[in-house]
């Protein structure tokens, strides 16, 4: 009798036991394991999504590993333990590239916690990028661009860099010969292949070339794109460019010896304008260096706001004036106007002037 009691009592003595345990660990719960993307487009590049979780236990939780079933989807999780009660998240990275069609991804999360291993789910439908529409969103007549905008950012004088932009012609049965109305000097263009035959690919190739270029800081080109020599709607090619001078280059004499631009103001409040009126001021400018001072350019942000400077050349410890002219013609309110000024000297090449002030009411 005494021995079947026995046999009765050890295997609730394990389930007791169990229970024990498991109260002392933490518990992983996920506000959802299975995550829907939906329909995503290859071209809209890597999407980001979060699992959202508790440590519902009673002692920290650690997450040891999480892995992706795939090489296109990469995991990032909280390196320190999760304290009772709060919350985390398991955040997924998903690449669409080369993923066309449906998808699901499984992602197996490791832990200290009752359940030491969790699968996640994450899927949807990509749409591949080879959709003409997707990939080149700018059209020309048959002729659709990747872009209408060639940013070159910055480029010393002196110096070249090249610009792509991929096309393709979406006629079924007209090749297409590229050009473009106007080239600038400063810029070569060549279009590869020369005939782009109906469904296929080319590029049009802008080299930029600074060598000899007599503009500065920010400029842009407008270029008009024909198709087989006929001009068509929307077919502007903006190309910018940030022109600079090297600086780099010079040692500690010539940084010694070089310009130093100061001005006398940089900032010039004309109160309050009547409509219409037109106000006149001119900035002080100095060299207090040691060799010529150079105004490279002097630009202004608005139309409204003629600048001109009296002369771009200044000896050491002379110095000249920028005269800046305000139309307040068809403007009213709060007034504030930049003068851009690029000169040569290396400490400060480009200054910012500003015209502020107040235009009456009609």
């Amino acid at each position: 009798m005494k021995t079947k009691s026995l046999i009765l009592v050890i295997p609730g003595f394990f389930l007791l036991l169990t229970a024990m345990g498991q109260q002392n660990k933490p518990v992983i719960t996920f506000t959802e394991k299975e995550l829907n993307l939906g329909t995503v487009r290859e071209s809209e590049g890597i999407i980001t999504r979060d699992f959202q979780f508790s440590n519902t236990g009673k002692i920290p939780l650690i997450i040891n590993d999480v892995k992706a079933s795939c090489g296109c989807t990469v995991a990032e999780w909280p390196k320190e333990p999760v304290l009772p009660g709060r919350n985390g998240a398991i955040r997924v990275s998903f690449d669409p590239k080369k993923q066309n069609g449906s998808f699901s991804k499984n992602i197996q999360v490791s832990s200290n916690a009752v359940d030491p291993v969790v699968s996640l789910v994450l899927r949807g439908v990509v749409i591949p990028a080879d959709v003409v529409e997707e990939v080149y969103k700018y059209a020309v007549g048959d002729i659709r661009l990747q872009t209408i905008y060639a940013a070159f950012g910055e480029i010393y004088k002196g110096q070249s860099s090249s610009y792509s932009i991929k096309v393709f012609n979406g006629s079924r049965d007209k090749p297409a010969v590229l050009s473009f109305l106007r080239i600038p000097p400063h810029l070569a263009v060549r279009f590869v292949p020369e005939v782009i035959d109906p469904q296929q690919e080319g590029t049009i190739e802008v080299a930029y070339k600074t060598e000899g270029m007599k503009d500065w800081d920010f400029v842009v080109d407008r270029l008009d794109l024909l198709v087989n020599g006929q001009v068509f709607p929307n077919n502007r090619i903006n190309i910018t460019a940030n022109i600079r001078e090297d600086f780099s280059k010079l040692t500690a004499a010539e940084m010694e010896a070089s310009p130093r631009v100061e001005f006398d103001s940089q900032l010039f409040d004309f109160g309050t304008l009547a409509a219409n009126a037109v106000v006149e001021h001119e900035f002080r400018i100095t060299n207090t260096g040691k060799t010529d001072l150079f105004i490279r350019k002097v630009s202004a942000s608005c139309g409204c706001t003629a600048v001109q400077p009296a002369k771009i050349q200044i000896k050491p410890g002379e110095s000249t004036t920028i005269k800046a002219i305000f139309n307040a013609a068809g403007r009213e309110g709060n007034q504030k106007k930049a003068i851009t000024v690029i000169t040569n000297d290396p400490r400060r090449s480009k200054s910012i002037l500003w015209i502020n002030g107040i235009v009456e009411k009609k």
